[in-house]
């Protein structure tokens, strides 16, 4: 049983760097090619562009203004994947649908926090053209989102 418990915990690190990885080498990627928020590249015309914006504040750049209160922009996402690491031992998340769902945000989290401790800011660059999702959004963002999704869904099913 050992055995076991050991391998699903270096699977468990190799989704989390695998999502990390994937996450910081696309904002390498549109970084490095200097792509521009006013002059957005089409990836599928009329649908998504790739742009580069610098989002300060949290989700969907809110409380971007805050300054010095960036802080706790780092503080409090490590302590929450701290707890949300904790919860994977735990019997109510053993289901493999709630372990993915933890894994997708873990990784999504650390994606950004990387962003925020070593650029001061998180790389957005995924922007849907359409007028109903104005947002630009980043891997870290989509595997947070998927990943809470995951859980609900999850949570609503066992439930029933």
């Amino acid at each position: 049983m050992q055995g076991e418990e050991k391998t699903k915990s270096i699977m468990n690190f190799f989704i989390v760097c695998f999502i990390v990885l994937i996450d910081q080498i696309s904002k390498n990627y549109i970084y490095q090619n200097k792509v521009q928020y006013k002059d957005p590249v089409p990836i599928i015309d009329g649908i998504i562009n790739f742009t580069y914006l610098e989002n300060t504040g949290i989700a969907f750049g809110l409380f971007s203004n805050m300054g010095t209160s960036r802080i706790i922009f780092i503080i409090f996402p490590i302590i929450i994947t701290f707890y949300l690491i904790s919860l994977l031992k735990d019997k109510e998340f053993q289901s493999n649908s709630s372990q993915i769902s933890l894994l997708l945000i873990i990784g999504g989290a650390i994606g950004n926090i990387i962003d925020r401790i070593f650029r001061r800011h998180v790389v957005d660059f995924i922007q849907f053209d359409i007028d109903i999702f104005p947002y630009v959004f980043n891997i870290a963002d989509s595997s947070v989102t998927i990943g809470l999704l995951f859980l609900l869904c999850s949570s609503i099913i066992v439930q029933r």
